[in-house]
Protein backbone atom coordinates (compact mmCIF):
# COMPACT_ATOMS: atom_id res chain seq x y z
CA UNK A 1 0.00 0.00 0.00
CA UNK A 2 1.73 3.25 -1.30
CA UNK A 3 0.95 6.23 0.93
CA UNK A 4 2.45 9.04 -1.59
CA UNK A 5 3.72 12.14 -0.16
CA UNK A 6 3.54 11.14 3.49
CA UNK A 7 6.84 11.65 5.06
CA UNK A 8 7.94 7.98 6.68
CA UNK A 9 8.07 9.50 10.01
CA UNK A 10 4.35 10.46 10.10
CA UNK A 11 3.52 6.93 8.40
CA UNK A 12 5.05 5.26 11.06
CA UNK A 13 4.12 7.13 14.09
CA UNK A 14 0.17 7.02 12.80
CA UNK A 15 0.25 3.30 11.99
CA UNK A 16 1.50 3.07 15.79
CA UNK A 17 -1.40 5.26 16.78
CA UNK A 18 -3.82 2.84 14.73
CA UNK A 19 -2.38 0.09 15.99
CA UNK A 20 -2.74 0.94 19.97
CA UNK A 21 -6.22 1.46 19.17
CA UNK A 22 -6.41 -2.06 18.18
CA UNK A 23 -4.89 -3.14 20.92
CA UNK A 24 -7.77 -1.62 22.81
CA UNK A 25 -10.21 -3.33 20.25
CA UNK A 26 -8.53 -6.48 20.73
CA UNK A 27 -8.70 -6.36 24.18
CA UNK A 28 -12.18 -5.68 24.79
CA UNK A 29 -12.85 -8.66 22.76
CA UNK A 30 -10.83 -11.12 24.83
CA UNK A 31 -12.50 -8.73 28.34
CA UNK A 32 -16.11 -10.02 26.89
CA UNK A 33 -14.72 -13.38 26.11
CA UNK A 34 -17.86 -15.06 28.82
CA UNK A 35 -20.63 -11.90 28.08
CA UNK A 36 -23.64 -13.26 26.50
CA UNK A 37 -24.37 -12.21 22.69
CA UNK A 38 -21.24 -10.71 22.54
CA UNK A 39 -20.52 -9.88 19.08
CA UNK A 40 -16.46 -8.83 18.70
CA UNK A 41 -15.08 -6.02 16.75
CA UNK A 42 -12.46 -6.41 14.10
CA UNK A 43 -10.66 -3.16 13.06
CA UNK A 44 -9.54 -2.70 9.49
CA UNK A 45 -6.08 -1.63 10.16
CA UNK A 46 -4.81 -0.50 5.93
CA UNK A 47 -8.52 1.48 5.98
CA UNK A 48 -8.17 2.98 9.40
CA UNK A 49 -4.59 4.05 8.82
CA UNK A 50 -5.26 5.54 5.19
CA UNK A 51 -8.30 7.49 6.82
CA UNK A 52 -6.39 8.89 9.65
CA UNK A 53 -3.60 10.00 7.34
CA UNK A 54 -5.82 12.04 5.18
CA UNK A 55 -7.06 13.56 8.11
CA UNK A 56 -10.13 11.49 8.12
CA UNK A 57 -10.44 9.22 11.07
CA UNK A 58 -13.59 8.19 10.31
CA UNK A 59 -15.69 4.80 9.30
CA UNK A 60 -19.17 4.83 7.50
CA UNK A 61 -21.22 2.76 9.10
CA UNK A 62 -22.32 -0.18 7.00
CA UNK A 63 -26.19 0.03 5.74
CA UNK A 64 -28.08 -3.04 6.35
CA UNK A 65 -31.35 -2.25 4.61
CA UNK A 66 -32.04 0.22 1.71
CA UNK A 67 -34.13 2.88 3.86
CA UNK A 68 -31.53 3.44 6.43
CA UNK A 69 -29.65 7.29 6.49
CA UNK A 70 -26.10 7.48 5.58
CA UNK A 71 -24.32 8.32 8.17
CA UNK A 72 -20.54 8.41 9.74
CA UNK A 73 -19.12 8.82 12.99
CA UNK A 74 -15.84 9.67 14.09
CA UNK A 75 -14.58 5.64 14.92
CA UNK A 76 -11.55 3.76 13.07
CA UNK A 77 -13.09 1.00 10.43
CA UNK A 78 -14.24 -2.17 11.88
CA UNK A 79 -16.06 -4.77 11.04
CA UNK A 80 -18.37 -7.41 13.12
CA UNK A 81 -17.76 -10.63 12.99
CA UNK A 82 -21.03 -12.51 12.16
CA UNK A 83 -19.90 -16.48 13.47
CA UNK A 84 -21.27 -18.43 16.34
CA UNK A 85 -18.84 -20.42 18.52
CA UNK A 86 -20.90 -20.75 22.28
CA UNK A 87 -24.45 -21.77 23.07
CA UNK A 88 -24.54 -18.65 24.59
CA UNK A 89 -24.86 -16.12 21.61
CA UNK A 90 -20.92 -15.28 22.54
CA UNK A 91 -19.00 -15.18 19.10
CA UNK A 92 -15.21 -14.20 20.24
CA UNK A 93 -12.75 -16.79 19.26
CA UNK A 94 -10.39 -16.28 21.96
CA UNK A 95 -7.33 -18.23 20.68
CA UNK A 96 -8.46 -15.98 17.49
CA UNK A 97 -8.45 -13.04 19.24
CA UNK A 98 -4.74 -13.87 21.20
CA UNK A 99 -3.37 -14.33 17.82
CA UNK A 100 -4.45 -11.04 16.49
CA UNK A 101 -3.58 -9.57 19.81
CA UNK A 102 0.20 -10.98 19.27
CA UNK A 103 0.39 -10.32 15.80
CA UNK A 104 -0.47 -6.30 16.46
CA UNK A 105 1.46 -5.67 19.47
CA UNK A 106 4.74 -7.25 17.04
CA UNK A 107 3.18 -4.58 14.25
CA UNK A 108 3.16 -2.04 17.34
CA UNK A 109 7.21 -3.17 18.26
CA UNK A 110 8.33 -3.25 14.31
CA UNK A 111 7.25 0.47 14.04
CA UNK A 112 8.79 1.47 16.59
CA UNK A 113 11.69 0.35 16.15
CA UNK A 114 11.96 1.80 12.69
CA UNK A 115 10.98 5.34 14.38
CA UNK A 116 14.16 4.86 16.20
CA UNK A 117 16.10 4.15 13.13
CA UNK A 118 14.91 6.97 11.34
CA UNK A 119 16.46 9.26 14.13
CA UNK A 120 19.47 7.33 14.56
CA UNK A 121 20.17 8.10 11.06
CA UNK A 122 19.29 11.80 10.84
CA UNK A 123 21.23 12.03 14.50
CA UNK A 124 24.49 10.20 12.69
CA UNK A 125 24.31 11.99 9.27
CA UNK A 126 24.16 14.87 11.75
CA UNK A 127 27.03 13.95 14.03
CA UNK A 128 28.92 13.09 10.73
CA UNK A 129 28.52 16.97 9.52
CA UNK A 130 30.37 18.05 12.08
Amino acid sequence: MAFAGVDTTQLLVTAMKVARENHRIIANNISNVDTPNFTPTKLDFQTTLRNTLDGQGRVSLRKTQPQHIERSVSRPEFERLSFLSKNDYNKVDLEEEMANLDANTSRYTTYGSLVVKQFDMAKNMLTALR
